[in-house]
């Protein structure tokens, strides 16, 4: 009983040496800057000043600073992960256009997607059949037939590219069925337009000849 009444008369604080009763003390200051962001024992020394010295601060926050550093090993490769996992998945443009183009992918993803979604592979088919039909290496050559194909597929891109085409598919007909192009007549007028905004439109006729001369 004597015991009982000796130990239970007497505070907490007399159980404590100097450092634990200052760390006991400033442990709610120190919990208010650590929720603040701070977490590293140099920072928490200089926000506490000559409160508490840098080495109780890095006793007292020695098990929460390896628990951040371990979550934050976590996180780090969790995103990693996510990010390794969704380079693997992803189809580039250029992968696309390839596609289009030649028919052929070096990607297993685009095969994938072809095989799996009747959409995508709806979408893929009719762009390549307008390649065809631009290469001549199709024997049905109709454009207002490719047209309607275009809009069916409900693609707004495509959708739009198609109702472009209908306003002047005369031309895009006639570029599909005659083997002539006026495409290097085009290339040379723009080369010269070029050269007379390089001169801010003030060359008279004989000097833009000799520039477009000297050009070449």
């Amino acid at each position: 009983r004597y015991i009982y009444k000796l130990i239970h008369n007497r505070r907490i604080g007399a159980y404590l040496n100097e450092q634990q009763k200052t760390a006991l003390k400033y442990v709610s200051e120190l919990a208010t800057i650590i929720s603040a962001g701070c977490i590293t024992r140099n920072i928490l020394a200089q926000k506490m000043g000559s409160k508490i010295s840098g080495a109780l601060i890095g006793r007292i926050t020695s098990s929460l600073r390896k628990m951040y550093q371990q979550k934050r090993k976590e996180v780090k490769e969790h995103n990693e992960s996510i990010e390794n996992g969704s380079k693997t998945q992803r189809v580039s443009q250029n992968q696309i256009r390839k596609y289009i183009l030649k028919g052929e992918s070096d990607n297993p993803k685009l095969a994938e997607l072809y095989k799996s979604s009747p959409q995508i592979k709806e979408l893929l088919s009719v762009c390549q059949n307008f390649r065809d039909m631009i290469n001549g290496n199709t024997y049905d050559k109709d454009i207002r037939k490719w047209i309607e194909k275009a809009k069916a597929t409900r693609n707004m891109a495509l959708t739009n590219f198609a109702y472009g085409i209908e306003k002047d598919w005369e031309a895009v007909q006639a570029a599909i069925d005659i083997p002539f192009s006026n495409g290097l007549l085009e290339g040379t007028v723009n080369k010269i337009k070029a050269l007379k905004r390089q001169m801010y439109n003030r060359a008279g006729s004989k000097l833009l000849r000799a520039k477009i001369l000297y050009s070449q």
